[in-house]
Order: structure tokens, then sequence, then C-alpha cells
């Protein structure tokens, strides 16, 4: 079974990250996982290049306040954390911010990122902010991406974790997929959470079963009859192996199948029925190609207003 354990933060004190944090201030809450918040200071030359080209020191006093400024922001974060009951370390790092972010993840066993997202977008015009972009593409490990954070409230200043009540989970019986339904069962285990699990047929999957066989036989109509009943057996087989799974777990599990185009059903149904979290699972294994545009993951992180984990095999 997936475990939480370590989370990291990407920080930067802007809003979207605020939002980040709360998530994992909640999860740790409810998991008992180590957060860790990193803030990536990206100076334009390192100081081991300042002689090469020849800048005096004396031109980089600015950079140093900043790094001190960032320095403030993450202790800042520190106290956020120990007065709503959460010990988080703080890092501030120098370098590409997704690399660097990347690099400390592998290093330090991190189970799952969380970032904010500055992008928005519509299902034909995607944009994503830069950094998300890359954590969601290159991590070997779960990424959060948050746009809202609807699980937290706050009332008379104090943070008021609220519960996480609904997780949809977008399936397709595949071993990516199996991981997201694993993630969501750990996610949902504190509170209790309901759990959808939604198999989105896509136009062209059904179309080559209905279509009418182009040499019009009744032999060519009934195989292709008893290969769309085949695929509904695998179906049902497959959608009750995700029900006993929740089972196992104590967690209810809800079976759903809907036809259209999975990223806009899987949007439309999470807004419509108020889910709190999205969790879709990616392929991905070369540099270029772990999550290549056009995906399902990859729309739902530039479009959905709901937070969406992103899970990787």
């Amino acid at each position: 079974m997936t475990k939480l354990q370590k989370i990291l933060v990407a920080y930067d004190g802007s809003p979207h990250s605020k939002e980040a944090l709360h998530w994992a201030v909640y999860l740790s809450r409810h998991s008992g996982a180590a957060v860790t918040a990193v803030k990536v200071f990206e100076p334009f030359l390192t100081e081991s290049r300042w002689k090469e080209v020849g800048v005096l020191p004396d031109s980089f006093a600015p950079f140093e306040a900043m790094q001190n400024k960032d320095r403030q922001l993450m202790q800042a974060v520190k106290e956020f954390g120990h007065t709503h009951g959460v010990e988080i370390t703080t890092e501030v790092l120098n370098g590409k911010a997704a690399e660097t972010l990347l690099d400390y993840a592998q290093k330090h066993a991190i189970d799952m990122i969380i970032t904010g997202n500055r992008g928005h977008g519509t299902i034909k015009h995607l944009l994503v902010g830069s950094v998300t972009r890359h954590l969601v593409s290159l991590a070997h490990v779960p990424v959060m991406v948050v746009k809202n954070c609807p699980v937290v409230n706050f009332t008379g200043g104090s943070l008021i974790m609220a519960t996480l009540r609904s997780i949809l989970v977008a399936y397709d019986g595949s071993p990516h997929s199996k991981k997201s339904l694993a993630w969501a069962l750990e996610l949902a285990r504190p509170d209790n959470a309901q759990i959808t699990v939604l198999k989105v047929r896509e136009p062209f999957e059904m179309s080559m079963f209905y279509s009418i066989p182009e040499s019009g036989s009744m032999a060519a109509a009934a195989k292709r009859m008893a290969e769309l009943k085949e695929k509904e057996v695998a179906e049902a087989v497959m959608m009750n192996e995700a029900k006993a799974l929740g089972d196992k777990a104590g967690i209810n599990v809800i079976l759903l199948i809907l036809d259209g185009n999975a990223t806009e059903v899987l949007i439309e149904y999470s807004q419509k029925h108020g889910f709190d979290l999205i969790i879709a699972g990616a392929r991905g294994h070369g540099i270029f190609d772990r999550l290549p545009l056009g995906t399902v993951a990859h729309n739902l992180v530039n479009v959905s207003p709901v937070p969406v984990l992103v899970v990787k095999i």
C-alpha cells in the first residue's frame, strides 16, 4: 500500500504557493508525513562565474539582500507550521527552480511534491507555469498541482482543516491508474473520504464497434458485437477490481463509466459534484515524453480549477 511519509512544497510566498503549503499542512496533520518547504533562488550568475565574466562582487549586493529576504520568508513558513501543529523544515537553495526541486526530491526520498500553479486556460488554449510544467513532466513521484485549497478554512485567524470529502480518480485499469487509486485510498483513509472511480469511454473507443462493417455482412456485424460484449465484460471486471480494493481498505468506492472526451468529462463531473481532488495517472518514461502535451493528465493540470494529483509509474 502506498504510504505518504515525506512531502516537498515548492514555495515562493505567492498566493498559489501558500495554497500548496496549506495542502501540505493538511496532509501532514492527517498522515503524520514530514513537510519540507523549499524556496529556490535563481541568480543569473553564480559566485563562481563572477571573476570569469569580470563582474565586481559589489554588483551582487542586491542579490544578497534578496536571499536574506528569502530566509525571512522561510522563517515565517516555520512559524506558520508551528502555529498549526506541524514542524516544517525549510531550505533556501540556489539554481534553476525545477531542476533544483527535482534533485532535492530524489536525494531526500520525497514521496510527493506539492506546487501551486499560476497557469490557466481552456481545452483549446492551454497555459501552465514553466516550473509547474517541468515538475509534473519530469518528477518520478506524484505531483499535486494546486490552484485553490477547498479543504482549508480560516476562522478567527486560525487555520481549520476541513474534511477531504471526495476524490475523483481517472481510471482505465492500466498500471498507472491502479497506482492512482492506491494513492486515493491512502489520502481518503484519515477522513474516510468518498472515492469515485471514473472510466471515460472516448468516442474513438466506441465508434469502431458501432460502425457498420464495410462489407455489410452478417458475419462481420456479429464479430463486432462479440468484440463489444467482450469489452463490456472486461470493463466490468476492471471496475469491480477497483471496488474490491476500496472494500479491502474500508473506503467507499463509487464506480462510474461515462462517454466523451476524457478531460472534459473529468472536469465537468468534478465541478458539478464538488470534488476536492482529482487524481490521474501518467505513463511517462523518457525525459521528453514523461508527460506528453495533450495527455489527460497534462490537460487536467492546465485547465482544472480543482487540485490535481498526477501519479507516475
